[in-house]
């Protein structure tokens, strides 16, 4: 279940009464745990014992693999007939039925002040540009529900929970922090040609997962702010781990898993730089959708690859994350990226987009930026017939 170099820093926290840790990573990059993400889970696992499941949050099943889930819900649970979770239960079971996910809620609570502040996090911002992945009739509900969430955070206090267990929630961002290379968001802006004001990225404890190796779930919330948009990762633990007497006798915490974190961090911020940019040429993309072979087609299916455009997205993205760690003289990683990218997840047409985009890397003064080159790519898309396609099948698909 799943919906480059490794570098080490000291970490300095800044600890508040909102009970939120945070680390800045440079200029830009910001990791941390969001009070209110914090608090949603707690209060999303006891409405699901009324409402029965919400995404990967299902009554009754042991969440023991996730401490912060577990010991989050023994310690909460006195409250579950609190009016606060009843009404809580019924705008769930409403946003579920219409928005069958939860990351719109999450997307949502990172646009409004930490609790127990009240209000839009940034000010003069066109309110119906926010969590626009919501229909209207759900934005209502929304507010509301965080109202029920803010008045838990109080009256049940959430912050001393989070306090009280200051020491996981430290271990849990040490152990991402370390495979975090916060310069890598610097060579993606100059090698995509474009800049966002902030990078935020996000670990949630509480976010339940079903229990199972490979099991976790990131999410890319979209932040907007006056300075525009701020790219944003939230991740889920993603190693199992045994049970032990209490929160405070845990040495591992869940988040130990540089393969996952560099995937989440790095691969799905790069689609930031894609995706928005491939929806302008949907139209051609999909006429185009022959070259999407029988044969190219069964070896990505198993990757969740089922149509030419996500097709071509994931390649592209994929493209990028090579030609960057090229960019930063980092071959190992390159060519690491390569056997996962190529062999492994089977994107066998980056080894002919790797000749094509040099074209771009060496004459950036006529492509300034990605955008301006996108262009070329897509009719160099064009141009390839299901006879090339199954010639690199054949070749890197084994």
């Amino acid at each position: 279940m799943r919906q480059i170099t490794i570098i080490y820093i000291v970490l300095f926290f800044s600890y508040t009464a909102t009970a939120q840790h945070t680390v800045q990573l440079s200029p830009t990059v910001f990791l941390g745990v969001s009070t209110n993400i914090e608090t949603y889970f707690f209060v999303e696992k006891l409405a699901v014992e009324k409402i029965g499941n919400f995404v990967f949050d299902i009554k009754g099943t042991d969440y023991s693999h996730q401490p912060i889930v577990f010991f989050g819900y023994k310690h909460f649970q006195q409250y579950q007939n609190d009016p606060l979770i009843i009404r809580a239960a019924n705008i769930l079971k409403q946003l579920r039925d219409s928005l069958h996910d939860n990351g719109p809620i999450m997307e949502y609570l990172l646009n409004q002040k930490e609790f127990p502040a009240t209000g839009a996090r940034f000010t003069g911002i066109n309110s119906d540009l926010l969590n626009n992945r919501a229909p209207a009739k759900s934005k209502s509900l929304l507010a509301e529900l965080t109202d029920s969430l803010r008045k838990f955070y109080i009256h049940r206090n959430v912050a001393g929970f989070l306090d009280s267990n200051a020491s996981f929630y430290r271990g849990a961002i040490n152990e991402v922090a370390k495979d975090v290379n916060k310069s890598a968001f610097s060579f993606m802006e100059k090698w995509y040609g474009k800049k966002f004001p902030q990078y935020e990225l996000y670990i949630s404890p509480a976010m339940p997962i079903t229990p199972g190796e490979d099991s976790y779930r990131g999410f890319g919330p979209q932040i907007l702010s006056s300075k525009g948009i701020i790219r944003s990762m939230m991740i889920s633990s993603s190693t199992m781990l045994q049970i032990q007497d209490g929160l405070s006798k845990y040495k591992q915490f869940g988040f130990d898993n540089p393969a996952v974190t560099r995937f989440i961090f790095y691969h799905e911020t790069m689609h930031s730089f894609v995706n928005p940019l491939l929806e302008k040429y949907s139209a051609q993309i999909k006429a185009d959708s022959l070259l999407f072979t029988k044969s190219l087609k069964d070896i990505l299916s198993p990757h969740y690859i089922s149509d030419w455009t996500v097709c071509l997205t994931e390649h592209l993205v994929r493209l990028g994350e090579i030609r960057i760690a090229v960019s930063m003289n980092n071959n190992v990683e390159a060519d690491r990226l390569r056997k996962l990218h190529i062999t492994e997840y089977k994107c066998v047409l980056i080894p002919i987009l790797e000749q094509k985009i040099k074209e771009y890397e060496t004459d950036r003064a006529s492509y300034t930026n990605f955008e301006s080159y996108l262009p070329k790519l897509i009719s160099f898309f064009h141009t390839l017939s299901t006879k090339v396609i199954d010639e690199q099948v054949a070749k890197y698909g084994k």
